[in-house]
């Protein structure tokens, strides 16, 4: 079972539109911005969506700044939908960019922001620009996390832009937790001395002298330097992404850390920036290269293919950030010499690798490929790749039919499937559990995906409830996890009358909103229906599925990051 070791909260996303107080020069390299505004109150939005009050917990929580393009008049930004948001499509001068929550006062109604004032970025340019009294729009965060749970000691380790989350954590410290604090700033005077340092914590500030952002290794090599404590440990480290690799695969090979005791985040990735020809000493955005959105628009067809076999013979890490020859690669993936060498002259041609005097190295974008969590998710001995490429393949036969192709999962398969929902199961299970239902019951059984980790999450704040993984006639409740999505309507609605014979009924499952809905959401829908026969279904869909069941029409609520709950009247118990 996959638990992070940081308690979360998860809430409905939100956006809003909040002013300038004013703005504070904390070091040489880093300003403070605090907003505030009446719309970080809980008011209803222009088109008449609930917007909750703001919310903070965490002191790395996350959220969006929206920016204006160059181009443009004024920002572009989403529009408030029913827990999610409904971002515009297609749109150039979208600008948007994530900061941390530096400080939240809810009773003075202010939000502290930290930017790192170097570099031409659209927010360093904003917040180096701003006046007192400007409107910025903001979106998020959705949800919160805590100090970790269950740990000895905390690793930190972050650069400048990590510093806002880290300086945050050192204020809000738990008493007696120990912790090791590694911060790399560019100069001397970067340093915040004034953060305090909790007994029990060191802190470390590591000076690089003014070389250029994101090329150093002082963080890797204070980390390696260090003492390693006794007992349990959790490691939190974040900043420019490339760095952080070489820290996370340590962590993990070398000192035996669980995914659930390590969290690397990487808040930027280092890339060229090209100057404004019109506006000056400010980023030409339409020139520069957002690496991330190029290499996802890569994952189609036969760029999909070649990237997701490159993922799973470990190409990526088989290059290590150094220039390879053939042979070395050969070695490193147990790859057929002939074989590997077309699959490298094609990822050539898509810009992921390219040759250089004694053999090949990754480009900037096929980087992307030496992360693991990208791996992780395109490796095609992992479930998600291959119900993802078995479900084009039979998505023909599906289309014209009307049948599912069958499709059979192997038991290594399987399991990966039950790993990666675990993993995403924690999050929807913190925004289920503080539902007052399970308060008025004693009984439940939870069906559907991880349902051992929902049970596990909402008997934590409902320690009472008596558990089952089973329908049967003896519990108070039946709470579904999305398991009509992989079934057909018929066998949706049998589900669904078996499930009111045992009791009251909670449906928790996505609902497909045409609105609102982008190309992952009708990805999804395309995969089940062709594997499954199911799919997603919208709210009508939904409606017609339950008078087909034979059961009243439930209450309907949002929660978390969009995700409906139905919840089915305990008078249901016998339906016809």
């Amino acid at each position: 079972m996959s638990i992070n070791l940081r308690p979360l909260s998860i809430f409905p996303i939100t956006t809003r539109f909040l002013q300038v107080l004013r703005t504070d020069d904390v070091t040489p390299g880093m300003r403070r911005v605090t907003l505030g505004g009446e719309q970080l109150k809980a008011h209803t939005a222009a088109n008449g969506f609930p917007v909750a009050e703001f919310r903070s917990d965490g002191f790395d929580d996350e959220f969006k700044i929206l920016l204006r393009h160059p181009d443009a008049e004024e920002a572009i930004g989403p529009t408030q939908a029913d827990g999610v948001l409904d971002w515009p499509r297609g749109n150039d001068h979208l600008v948007m960019r994530t900061y941390t929550v530096r400080r939240w006062d809810a009773e003075k109604g202010e939000l502290d922001v930290d930017f790192v004032v170097h570099g031409l970025g659209p927010a360093t340019t904003w917040a180096r620009t701003v006046q007192v009294g400007a409107t910025i729009q903001i979106a998020g965060p959705k949800s919160s996390a805590t100090h970790p749970e269950g740990a000895d000691w905390v690793l930190v380790a972050g650069d400048e832009t990590a510093l806002p989350a880290i300086g945050r954590w050192l204020e809000e410290w738990p008493k007696n937790a120990r912790g090791q604090v590694f911060i790399e700033v560019a100069h001397d005077e970067h340093r915040q001395l004034d953060l305090p340092t909790p007994e029990g914590v060191e802190v470390h500030w590591l000076v690089n002298n003014g070389a250029e952002a994101g090329t150093t290794t002082l963080l890797f090599d204070a980390i390696l330097s260090a003492p390693w404590w006794e007992g349990t440990a959790f490691a939190w480290v974040a900043g420019e992404a490339n760095t952080l690799k070489p820290i996370r695969r340590w962590l993990k090979n070398e000192k035996g850390l669980s995914k659930e005791q390590i969290e690397v985040t990487g808040y930027w990735k280092r890339q060229e920036v090209v100057v404004s020809e019109e506006h000056d000493g400010i980023q030409d955005l339409s020139a520069t290269k957002n690496i991330r959105e190029e290499f996802h628009e890569l994952t189609d067809l036969t760029a999909g293919f070649a990237l997701r076999v490159a993922a799973t013979i470990g190409l990526g890490q088989a290059f290590g950030g150094h220039v390879r020859t053939i042979g070395d690669l050969v070695a490193a993936t147990g790859s057929n010499r002939i074989g590997l060498s077309k699959l490298l002259h094609y990822l050539r041609s898509i810009d992921i690798v390219e040759e250089v005097e004694g053999g090949y190295q990754l480009t900037d974008l096929g980087r992307e490929l030496d992360d693991d969590r990208v791996s992780d998710s395109l490796s095609m001995v992992r479930s998600h790749a291959h119900r993802e490429l078995a479900g084009l393949l039979g998505l023909l036969e599906a289309v014209q039919t009307g049948e599912p192709s069958g499709y059979e999962e192997s038991d290594e398969l399987r399991a990966t499937r039950l790993d990666d929902e675990s993993s995403l199961a924690g999050y929807y299970a913190a925004a289920l559990a503080p539902l007052p239902v399970f308060e008025e019951v004693s009984s439940m059984a939870v069906i559907g995906r991880a349902p051992e980790v929902f049970g596990t999450v909402i008997a934590e704040k409902h320690p009472n409830v008596t558990l089952s993984y089973e329908l049967n006639e003896n519990v108070d409740l039946v709470l579904l996890i999305d398991p009509l999505s992989t079934l057909s309507d018929e066998d949706a609605a049998t589900l669904l009358r078996h499930a009111a014979a045992c009791g009251r009924v909670i449906l928790f499952t996505d609902v497909l909103d045409h609105a609102t809905a982008h190309d992952h959401d009708y990805e999804h829908d395309l995969e089940h229906f062709s594997l499954t026969g199911g799919g997603l279904r919208t709210n009508e869909e939904y409606e017609a599925l339950f008078n087909a069941a034979g059961i009243p029409q439930p209450q309907r609520s949002t929660v978390g990051w969009g995700k409906t709950v139905f919840d089915f009247s305990k008078e249901i118990n016998s339906p016809e």
